[in-house]
């Protein structure tokens, strides 16, 4: 345990997030990652300077936090998060209450893409929850940071996602000659009348 805390607190491309319940009954979502993986991120999307204080660091974690982490579940019920929280240290920590959580869950779709920008990252989701997936699993870049499970015949099952980042590259690559033809177009026509 000492190990994985150590190297969770020092290693900017690992993160875990861990979703469990509190004596009170309380859903709470944890994120831990070290204080270097928020700092890339952040400084990565907002540029050199722009914080000034932990103050003004966490507002925009929170912000990027609300940005790029969801959770649905049962195809149609996107989970909230009340108060969240970041707790500044070699191992920070993102904590918020997950509100809206039903009774019954058969699906999950959880996507963090958080650390999307940190070379390499993976976060290892565990559910500490009752009649929750109790195998581990992690987000990386070749399942786009996000998974999705359903429960079938009383086991977890995760289900392949579609990949539609790749098409639209593809998409790009093939308009911009055709956006050059049209303008090439354009122009020629423009001249032709003008002439």
């Amino acid at each position: 345990m000492l190990t994985s805390k150590i190297l969770f607190a020092h290693n900017p491309d690992l993160s875990n997030i861990i979703i469990s319940k509190t004596d009170s009954g309380q859903i709470i979502l944890q994120i831990n990652s070290s204080l270097t993986a928020f700092q890339q991120e952040v400084i990565y999307l907002n540029g050199e300077g722009a914080y000034q204080s932990p103050e003004d660091f966490q507002n925009l974690v929170l912000n990027h936090f609300n940005a790029t982490f969801s959770i649905i579940v049962n195809e149609r019920d996107t989970l909230q998060f009340k108060n969240p929280k970041v707790f500044l240290g070699h191992e920070t920590k993102l904590v918020a209450e997950i509100i809206g959580l039903p009774e019954t869950v058969t699906t999950i779709h959880l996507k963090n893409e958080l650390f999307k920008d940190v070379h390499n990252n993976q976060s290892v989701i565990i559910f500490l929850l009752d009649n929750f997936p109790k195998k581990k699993y992690t987000l990386n870049k070749t399942n786009t940071h996000q998974i999705v499970i359903e429960l079938k015949d009383g086991k977890w099952n995760e289900l392949e996602i579609e990949n539609t980042d790749s098409y639209f590259k593809y998409l790009e690559y093939a308009a911009i000659p055709a956006i050059v033809l049209l303008l090439f177009y354009v122009v020629r026509k423009r001249k032709n009348i003008s002439a």
